[in-house]
């Protein structure tokens, strides 16, 4: 009895024990079909990762081989640019001298032509200068002896005047004579005058006419004498010689005049009225001291 309790109880401690250990192994299967349900689900992923990956990569070596080919293309389409571009650099340099050797040679020619220009330029302004002094001087004598015409019919004016008065009062026949001579007098005076207006416009629109190539000579630096000033010393020079004509013409008749009278008081008178009329005109500008010699 003992003996069979103690059995029984061993049987049931080893039945205990057994079922423990029949649970222990199932909880370590359970534990085992979570970690090789797991190790699957990683498994799984792992590969699905894997195909994405190797999906990827297929993906990226067609992109790759694409942009390679894109980029080969392209840099040809740079490299045909960079020649297209240094060709039109080269173009455009030979271009450019040929454009600048153009320019020079117009340059060239320009100045060529230009210094021609402005040498026949201050050629005909320099003949313009001798035709401007031969008809300044022309009409400058002109115009002195128009106005020694003026002076000369004005002194013939007066004479005749003196005489028609003189005829009127002593009722001489000769008076309608001088009145006729004084007025064609008159006339020719007024025609003289007229003459003389339209030689000093004339000489006035000479002037205006040469005021171009006085400026374009005196910008040039090139000396000259102006008309005017030459036509001023021609005409000092004449009226100082018609001045010692009269003094010698004065000494002269003066020295006659003594011959003529042989009283000594006539002599004196002769010679004092010679000294002074002589020292007057002296006195007068512009006379030469040559004429002493008379």
């Amino acid at each position: 009895m003992k003996r069979f309790a103690a059995m029984k109880d061993k049987s049931e401690r080893f039945a205990k024990e057994n079922l423990e250990k029949q649970e222990e192994c199932w909880r370590k299967i359970q534990d085992l079909e979570r970690q090789l349900q797991k190790l699957g689900t990683e498994r799984f992923e792992e590969v699905k990762r894997r195909i994405e990956e190797n999906d990827r990569e297929e993906k990226r070596r067609v992109e790759y081989a694409q942009f390679l080919e894109v980029a080969s293309q392209h840099k040809k389409l740079l490299e045909l640019t960079v020649y297209n571009c240094d060709l039109a650099i080269r173009c455009t340099g030979l271009i450019e001298e040929m454009v600048a050797e153009g320019c020079s040679a117009v340059k060239a020619r320009y100045d060529k032509t230009n210094q021609e220009l402005s040498d026949l330029r201050i050629r005909v302004h320099k003949e313009h200068l001798d035709y401007f002094r031969m008809l300044y001087l022309t009409l400058g004598s002109l115009i002195y002896k128009k106005e020694k015409r003026l002076e000369e019919i004005d002194r013939t004016i007066r004479s005749t005047h003196i005489q028609l008065e003189f005829c009127i009062e002593t009722f001489d026949p000769n008076a309608k004579k001088h009145s006729d001579q004084k007025k064609e007098l008159y006339n020719l005076r007024h025609s003289v005058e007229e003459e003389l207006a339209l030689l000093k416009e004339k000489q006035a629109k000479a002037m205006d006419d040469f005021k171009e190539s006085e400026e374009a000579l005196d910008a040039v630096g090139h000396p000259f004498v102006h008309p005017v000033d030459e036509n001023n010393e021609e005409v000092l020079s004449r009226r100082t010689k018609m001045v010692e004509y009269k003094v010698c013409l004065l000494c002269l008749t003066a020295c006659l005049f003594n011959k003529l009278m042989n009283g000594r008081l006539a002599s004196c008178y002769s010679r004092t009225v010679c000294r002074g009329e002589v020292s007057k005109i002296f006195k007068q500008p512009g006379l030469s001291s040559s004429t002493a010699n008379c």
